[in-house]
């Protein structure tokens, strides 16, 4: 075996071990941040629909999404309209984690355009 075939094979063995590391480390920040997501998670956009239209069945929601929130809490803001109205209607509401992993309103209001 000549030094340039030792050299060849000594890079190539380098090269599978960095290959490696980097299979590894991105595995492993992926699954860091699945885990960082589930523990993080808020109340679906689902379940935040559904009680808007609990409280106000008549009411077609046009958009929904989340606003500013942390840990627990999160702002949902709704566009909404009522029913014979043309007019889109513009209201948020916070949402809070209680003790048992419900979700309760625990404040409304009309955000500022």
């Amino acid at each position: 075996m000549t030094l340039s075939e030792t050299a060849l094979n000594n890079i190539m063995r380098y090269t599978k071990k960095v290959r490696n590391y980097k299979i590894s480390f991105c595995f492993s920040l992926l699954l860091f941040l699945a885990l960082v997501t589930i523990s993080c998670g808020n109340i679906s956009q689902k379940t935040a629909n559904e009680t808007f239209l609990k409280e106000n069945p008549t009411y077609t929601i046009i958009h929904s999404d989340t606003g500013e929130g942390w840990d627990g809490v999160v702002n949902y803001h709704f566009d909404y309209k009522k029913p014979g109205d043309k007019i889109v209607y513009k209201e948020a509401w916070t949402f809070e984690r209680q003790d048992d992993g419900t979700y309760k309103v625990t404040g409304r209001w009309t955000p500022k355009e």
